[in-house]
């Protein structure tokens, strides 16, 4: 009989502590959306332009700005980019260099509002 008591209540307290529980929430829509962009200068003296936008990338993987026809696009300079990228709805942000073996990567902070 006892045991059968401490099994109800056992079981009720279960029960009870799951339906206390808050119900999940939805995450909140996101209104804006951001990356990191890494400027490397080709032998040509163009510049392309690799982002991150926080995916998961694969080894040798390099994420580049690409034409209509799928094509990187290439910079004559980091300005040349940021003006071709502030066409396409991103804001500037932030800049910093990062020396990474021996060499230095300029970093760039960029930001665009997504529409509601």
């Amino acid at each position: 009989m006892k045991r059968f008591l401490l099994a109800a209540l056992l079981t009720g307290s279960a029960l009870t502590a799951q339906a206390q529980q808050p119900a999940a929430t939805a995450a909140p829509a996101r209104t804006e959306e951001y990356c990191q962009l890494n400027a490397q200068q080709k032998l040509n003296g163009k510049i392309t332009i690799s982002v991150d936008y926080g995916q998961q990338q694969k080894f040798f993987s390099r994420n580049l700005f690409r034409d209509a026809e799928g094509r990187p696009v290439e910079f004559n300079s980091v300005i040349d980019a940021l003006n071709w990228l502030n066409s396409q709805g991103w804001e500037f942000l932030n800049a910093y260099v990062q020396v990474e073996d021996g060499s230095s990567v300029s970093h760039y902070v960029m930001r665009r509002r997504i529409p509601s």
